[in-house]
């Protein structure tokens, strides 16, 4: 079984380098960071680094560009923590021993990036947990997904419900298994799926579908080690420009899933069945049994974040199933009530392993519900989570979260500005004449050593420079910047790293101006500038829009 991790994964954390995939390799292969039963060679690379990307056609043409959605995916190595609140903050259930021994664990996981450079990740939603990034389009759309392997054996990206050809299957059997169908270790492959009528709904369907996506190289066991996510389809009649459904306010995903952590492979099951050499058949069922996690996106006991809606809301639930023969699931809503498929009204939705099924709400019931698996053992065992219906205020504000919709190109960043201001002096000849203080969050690898590479900041043309020390603090001439959630030893989990920097000096009073700044006459007076902001961490680029909020001192 993998164990806990402790200082062993802080050591690891030390081998990546801010900004690039160096690291990452060595990364994976430490034992902590390797998946349950993940199998080692178990099959021959269909593609290799030396090779470069052979993929990209559909039926050995290259799609029209004006159709195609393209997308940059990464398969890294991460610690996932199942509960990281560390407790039940739902029903107060003590954690199973099991769980409380090992709640983290070594996972594969699907990384969006913003392009083919693969340095800046992308913020997922924290409600998508686990799963991947989603992939979205209409019918008629292609979907060109270029995918990095970044971990030590070969895997791939299987959907459901779209077509492709041979290459872009991503799955591995004989006699003539396609070219994406075993990414190896530092390749590349492009797969390209087009969404054809048959991977829409039908007219009488609600007016959106969501299909699976998994690695499939040596089995459907290979989305137990994290690599899952899901593909929405709309019809065109009944979507946006932007590809959502017209009818829609909100979505929602939802896996419900037992990942397997009793670190027993596939043969050493099956040798166990037979009786054969090994394993005990009682042995490989307690194990099989004490590491079960009976998990929504990947979280138990009430962990799973961010399930909030408004209400009066209408709410479309994207819900899946996949697993063994132990994955019978109930998907269940306490106060609520749903239209499944379009066919009839529930508030409980049967589930098998790779069941998709759409569920339309309509978020009438303010309050905190309990969302979960009907299934008693399966709920005893923690799969539940909270959904949120947050009431109308006076104003008819949004208390839920900004990002309504999965998989919208204006909603891929990698850079949050959470806070802008500046304070200004524009007398001739001011002593301070521009102070702008900024904090935000970036993305970054996990287990990010923050003092490895430089920063630079930019805003306009202007920019300055920073080197972070061990605590991830650095000054310069007409700057500071700080991490705030760096650790003890200067590292950042999570993928997320937390920042404030403060730029001083007339060069950035002068850039603002650029940028439309007016003089200002009174403190009382503020004035809102939208401000582009760019952020250069090691390799990796990041860009975003702040609204500087501007008032004269």
């Amino acid at each position: 079984m993998i164990s806990h991790v402790g200082l062993g994964f802080v050591a690891a954390g030390l081998l990546f380098l801010l900004g690039d995939g160096r690291g990452l390799a060595q990364v994976s292969s430490n034992a902590q960071l390797r998946p349950a039963g993940l199998p080692t060679n178990a099959v021959p690379a269909t593609v290799t680094a030396a090779m470069g990307d052979v993929g990209g056609k559909f039926f050995g043409k290259v799609p029209d560009p004006s159709r195609t959605r393209h997308f940059y995916i990464a398969i890294e190595p991460e610690l996932w923590d199942y509960a990281p609140e560390g407790q039940d903050p739902i029903c107060g259930l003590p954690f199973p021993p099991p769980l409380t021994a090992q709640r983290r664990t070594g996972k594969l996981r699907y990384v969006q990036y913003t392009d083919e450079t693969f340095a800046s990740k992308i913020i997922q939603p924290a409600r998508l947990g686990i799963m991947g990034p989603v992939l979205r389009g209409v019918v008629g759309d292609y979907l060109a997904i270029t995918v990095l392997n970044r971990a030590s054996e070969p895997l791939s990206m299987h959907p459901h419900g779209v077509k492709y050809d041979k290459d872009s299957e991503g799955s591995y059997y004989r006699p003539k298994p396609g070219r994406g169908a075993a990414i190896g270790s530092g390749a590349k492959f492009t797969y390209v799926w087009h969404l054809d009528e048959g991977s829409g709904p039908l007219p009488g369907e609600p007016s959106s579908k969501g299909w699976l996506y998994h690695s499939h190289v040596t089995g459907d066991g290979e989305a137990g080690f994290g690599l899952v996510g899901f593909i929405i389809v709309t019809d065109p009649t009944r979507a946006r420009p932007d590809g959502t459904p017209n009818d829609v306010d909100r979505e929602e995903g939802a896996l419900f899933m037992i990942f397997d952590e009793s670190g027993l492979g596939a043969a050493e099951k099956e040798a166990a069945e037979y009786g054969l050499p090994g394993k005990t058949w009682t042995q490989v069922q307690e194990m099989t049994q004490a590491g079960a996690r009976h998990a929504i996106n990947g979280y138990v006991f009430g962990n799973l974040p961010g399930l909030e809606v408004n209400e009066g809301e209408r709410v479309r639930w994207y819900v899946f199933g996949l697993g063994s023969e132990q994955d019978f699931h109930t998907a269940h809503w306490h106060g609520l009530r749903v239209i499944e498929e379009g066919r009839r009204r529930t508030d409980n939705i049967e589930l098998l392993p790779a069941t998709m099924k759409v569920a339309d709400m309509v978020a009438d019931n303010p309050g905190s519900w309990l969302f979960h698996c009907h299934v008693a053992d399966h709920m005893n065992e923690g799969m539940f989570a909270r959904v949120i219906v947050h009431p109308k205020d006076g104003a008819g504000a949004s208390r839920a979260p900004e990002h309504r919709y999965f998989g919208l190109r204006q909603a891929q960043q990698s850079l949050l500005i959470k806070r802008a201001e500046a304070s200004l002096d524009q007398r001739p000849n001011a002593a301070a004449p521009c102070e702008i203080r900024i904090a935000g969050s970036v993305t970054v690898f996990d287990a990010f050593s923050v003092f490895t590479q430089s920063v630079r900041v930019r805003i306009g043309q202007t920019s300055v420079e920073f080197k972070p020390d061990r605590r991830g603090i650095a000054t310069a001439p007409n700057g500071s910047w700080t991490v705030t959630n760096a650790g003890r030893f200067g590292v950042v989990y999570g993928g997320m790293m937390e920042f404030e920097v403060v730029l001083t000096g007339s060069a950035w009073l002068a850039e603002l101006q650029k940028l439309g700044l007016t003089q200002a006459n009174s403190s009382a007076a503020e004035q809102k500038l939208s401000t582009p902001v760019a952020l250069h961490v090691g390799n990796a680029q990041h860009t975003a829009k702040a609204e500087l909020s501007c008032r004269a001192r």
